[in-house]
Formats: C-alpha cells, structure tokens, sequence
C-alpha cells in the first residue's frame, strides 16, 4: 500500500512505546505489591478481581514484547511487515479493551454506591462501557481478517475505539470528581481528606482520558505512521495503575500523621431524585485509611468523636 510505503521515519514509536509500556508495568506490580501488603484486607473476590486485573495486564506486556520482536528482529529490514498487523498487535487491542472494560465496572460500581443506587447515572456510564468494550472487539476481529495491504480499511474502526474510550473514561472520571465534591461539608479535616482521595482517584483517571485522546488525535492527524500507537501500547498500564493507585490511596500514610480507620459502608450517600431507597449490609464495605494531621496539643482520646463525624459524612469507602 503506497500509504505505508515509508514506515521507517516513525517506526522508533514502536520502541518508545515499548519502553515506556514496560516502565508503566514495574508501576502496576509495585502498586499490586504494595496492595496485597497494605493493613486492609479486602473480601476475597476482590482480591481474585485485582489479581485477574493484574494477570491479564501481564499479556499485554508479553504481546506487546513479541510485537517488538517480530517486527526489529524476526523480520528486520523487511518494510512489509507494516503492511498487514501482526497478531500480537490485534491481541494487543483486545486485552487493552478487557483491562479498560474491568477497570472502568469498579468505577461505575464505586458510583453505583455514591449516587445512592441511582439507576440512570450508572446505567448510562455502563453503557458507555460496554460500547467502548463492543468497538474494541470489533476492531480486534477486523485486524485478524484485514487482507495485506488494507488497513485503511481499519481507520473508522480505530477512530471508534479511540474516541468511544475517551467519551467513556471522560464521564466517569466527571462524575466521579461532581459525587465526591458535593459530599464536602465544610469540615476542614474531613474535607481535606476527601480532597486526598479526590486527588488519587479523579486524577489517575484523568491520565487515562489523556492517553487515549492523545492516541485518537495523533492517528487523526498522522493516520499513515505510527506515532499514534505509542500513547495506545501504555493505555492498558494507565488503567491498571490508576484503579491499583485508587485502592491503595484508601491508606494514606503521611509522617507525623495518625491513621484513623474509619468503615464508612454504613454511611448514607447522598441521595439522588429516582435512586433506590434501599441500603446494602452496613457491615461489609472496605474500610478507608485517613490520616489525620495533629498538632502538638491534639489529643485523639478513645472518645471516637472524630470517627463518627466521618462515619456520618462518607461512603467512598463501599466504591472500591
């Protein structure tokens, strides 16, 4: 294809992204170590889901490793090999939308439980979801049975992928980010502990809309190099990192700070016009590490005052 005829000038995208993805994955283990050895224990199918999350990001990087090899060293020197996808780059595709699709169920879950249960918030960021997930596997079919030389028949399938993962992360990162400022009640220290916790989640997540709106605009503007699949072979890394970062800002551990653990899955969310009246066991949720900043005149007795004052405000905790 004549489009494809000189790959040589970008081709160095591969490699950069290949290092970087690479980078990315020692992040994603030192944030699942740190999560497996942190004070709070999860419920064993949570756990079973990170580790699921954690192996499956783990494929990425074995595909993304023989993509590299097959393309500098198996077939060096040989320019055809740009003309028609290898294997490991449509599989690439796929395992990126199954990472994107898990990270994203245990933000809408998270919602789920700060808008009250309300249907139409949640059933909207679902179908965000699920759609995103949909155009990633029809584009992953597709790369398997494009014919050599035809991949421009890929480009309204890619423009999909990309911009269905923008509009999807956008949303739930936005919503997110308006749930956790209208529970702020003007308490300084609990204020300033949701606003921790809003930096973690909401700005981790905010990395991978950038990502991916990076892939999508880079490919709008040079669709016939491929610069656009150094932002696109990190992506599945942004989004292990930022749900692994998430889970883990639940234990906030700051010098000279007490650690107060406060089970906020009894807490009443705030409630939404058309939510469920319904309440979930209170005795189930995680618990959420927040560390309290005292000064030397503090005294934090066993009085529990400062506990029950978040109890009655927060329920982030039961989100993830």
């Amino acid at each position: 294809m004549s489009e494809m005829a000189d790959p040589g000038p970008t081709i160095g995208a591969l490699m950069i992204g290949g290092i970087v993805g690479a980078t990315m994955y020692g992040l994603t283990c030192s944030q699942g170590f740190m999560y497996y050895n942190r004070g709070v224990k999860d419920s064993a199918p949570m756990r079973g889901y990170v580790l699921a999350l954690w192996l499956v990001d783990s494929v990425n990087v074995f595909l993304m490793g023989h993509m590299l090899y097959y393309t500098f060293v198996t077939h060096y020197g040989d320019p055809s090999v740009f003309y028609t996808p290898v294997w490991s780059l449509v599989a690439l595709v796929l395992f990126t939308s199954i990472v994107s699709f898990m990270v994203r169920g245990m933000y809408i879950k998270g919602i789920w439980h700060l808008s009250h249960e309300h249907p139409v918030i949640t059933g909207v960021l679902a179908l965000l979801s699920v759609f995103d997930f949909v155009c990633g596997i029809i584009l992953s079919v597709k790369g398997f049975r494009v014919n050599e030389g035809d991949l421009a028949g890929l480009k309204v399938y890619l423009y999909l992928n990309f911009a269905s993962a923008v509009l999807a992360d956008a949303s739930v990162a936005g919503t997110l980010f308006h749930l956790l400022r209208v529970a702020r009640t003007g308490n300084v220290r609990t204020d300033t502990a949701l606003g921790r916790l809003m930096l973690y989640t909401v700005n981790t997540g905010m990395l991978t809309v950038a990502d991916a709106s990076i892939a999508l605009i880079t490919f709008a503007v040079m669709p016939h190099n491929f610069v656009f699949l150094t932002p696109f072979m990190v992506l599945s890394h942004f989004y292990t990192n930022a749900l692994f970062s998430s889970l883990n800002s639940r234990t906030l551990i700051k010098s000279s700070d007490h650690v107060v653990s406060v089970n906020l899955s009894n807490v009443t969310p705030p409630r939404f016009p058309g939510s469920s009246a319904s309440s979930s066991n209170p005795h189930n949720g995680p618990q959420l590490q927040i560390p309290i900043q005292t000064a030397v005149h503090t005294r934090v007795d066993g009085s529990g005052s400062d506990n029950e004052d978040l109890k009655s405000q927060y329920s982030y905790a039961k989100a993830l």
